[in-house]
């Protein structure tokens, strides 16, 4: 079984952009179990910049997937088999976050993101790493592995980026912060 596929957490990588630099410092995944959907809440996206350089790639890549949003988005490859894909973008407290419904058919098109189902034992699972945090109250976790119900929908966080170097926390902006500087100049 997979760790928690970075896909989750990296906005970006939904829409198949190579060496996306845009990620979430929490992000909430949902699974509606009863209507096959997922639903994944990406709070405050940030980057992290070491020179003007990742600047001007950071605000491509932003302007790539904003100006795709609800007209001809492209999505990563690997999403292939959702069946109804829908991004947004908004703002709560003038951090941006993004809200990402996928529609999936089997539970098998969820290995993806790197929660497993096991017919036998009608269980979803996910890998437990240390390192990305993951908070649930519907979960059990068994050793490694937090195990969910195959029956209820259930949902679970993580919070990959809590223990970043201190380098790149000095070097972290939210992508709000970095449009309202683009603006301004």
């Amino acid at each position: 079984m997979e760790q928690i596929g970075i896909i989750l957490f990296i906005l970006t990588s939904f829409l198949g952009i190579k060496e996306g630099q845009i990620a979430a410092d929490k992000t909430t995944v949902t699974i509606d179990v009863q209507n096959k959907k997922i639903d994944i809440i990406q709070e405050h996206l940030f980057t992290v910049i070491e020179s003007e350089k990742d600047v001007t790639l950071v605000l491509d890549q932003w302007d790539k997937m904003y100006n795709s949003i609800g007209k001809n988005t492209t999505w990563s490859e690997q999403l292939d088999e959702f069946s109804d894909k829908r991004l947004t973008i908004f703002s709560k407290q003038n951090i941006l976050q993004s809200h990402i419904i996928l529609n999936y058919s089997e539970e098998a098109d969820l290995q993806v993101f790197g929660i497993w189902y096991n017919s036998e034992n009608n269980q979803f699972s996910i890998h437990d790493t240390p390192q990305n945090n993951i908070k649930t109250t519907e979960g059990k976790l068994n050793g490694m592995y937090w195990t969910f119900s195959g029956d209820t929908s259930f949902s679970f966080s993580l919070e990959p980026f809590l223990q970043m170097p201190t380098k790149y926390q000095d070097n972290k902006r939210y992508i709000s912060d970095l449009l309202l500087q683009a603006t301004k100049e």
